[in-house]
């Protein structure tokens, strides 16, 4: 078990910028910029907090954590790049962090609770990444086995669960519910296609019909919907919602790509977005 190191905490005020007039597909989008960071990506949220990553001045990535206290960076003790990816609404976190510069590519998943990181590694795997975590404290991940194959996996209470998409070349679970119901992207000869599996074990694929070869499944909430991006045909990204059958294009005003990575029990959604000025995070508020 790792111990947390001290992390910094800043102020809330300037973490929120508002983009005025920014409603789209039925939301109002404020930009989330951690003070000082040449770019900002908002990974994750729950009702209560966002999680994510930046990358500092020095072009270092940290992840970090938002929530009504203002801003705290998360850094894995040891690690020389964290990411944090998801929270939940008890607060704890999930990210994957890399600590071997000599194999820049190997990582490993952690959660932390309560100021602990707990390292989360699929035994004899390559290299694992853990995305999401529900109220159950099941963390969804992707690993890579001593084969170079990707699957993807439910971690509970140190426990590892191996799913793949049937017939899939390679399998990355993203998003879970608090019902177990899971979210990612598989591959096959036609592309990458999103899916969501049930609580029961029965798989959905999901490609958004603009999508040129590309859909990713992000995240998904306990009301069923799934969030996450496509490209198109000229390879620009663009965010989506999906509800029993239908799929809703989501892109922020002014963006020149825009990726949705996760959406919230309220219906909030958050992703990055890139336009003139920089790389940034965001949150997608329902409109009334």
């Amino acid at each position: 078990m790792l111990t947390m190191q001290r992390m910094l905490v800043a102020g809330a005020v300037g973490l929120f910028l508002v983009v005025p007039g920014t409603t789209q597909a039925g939301f109002e989008f404020t930009k989330i910029d951690v003070p000082g960071a040449a770019s900002t990506a908002a990974n994750g949220n729950s009702t209560t907090a966002i999680v994510g990553e930046f990358t500092d001045g020095d072009g270092d990535t940290h992840g970090f954590l938002l929530n009504k206290n203002g801003f705290t960076q998360i850094d894995v003790p040891g690690a020389w790049l964290t990411r944090a990816n998801g929270v939940n609404a008890q607060g704890d976190i999930v990210g994957t962090y890399f600590d071997d510069p000599a194999h820049p590519s190997r990582r490993h998943g952690y959660i932390l609770t309560k100021g602990v990181f707990t390292k989360i590694a699929v035994p004899d795997s390559l290299r694992t990444t853990a995305f999401f975590v529900n109220a159950r404290k099941q963390v969804a991940g992707v690993y890579r086995d001593a084969h170079n194959v990707s699957h993807g996996f439910i971690w509970d209470d140190g426990e590892f669960t191996a799913i793949n998409v049937p017939d899939a070349s390679l399998t990355s679970i993203i998003g879970i519910n608090d019902v177990g119901e899971v979210a990612g992207v598989y591959a096959d000869e036609d592309g990458l296609h999103g899916f969501v599996r049930s609580a029961k074990g029965d798989f959905t694929t999901l490609d958004v019909p603009d999508a040129d070869d590309f859909t990713v499944s992000q995240g998904i909430n306990d009301a069923g919907y799934v969030v996450g991006l496509y490209k198109d045909a000229t390879g620009t990204s663009h965010g989506f919602i999906y509800r029993k059958g239908k799929f809703t294009t989501v892109d922020v005003p002014g963006a020149h790509w825009t990726e949705i990575y996760s959406i919230g029990d309220d219906g909030a959604i958050v992703g990055a977005y890139e336009d003139a000025t920089g790389v940034h995070g965001f949150i997608g508020t329902p409109a009334h």
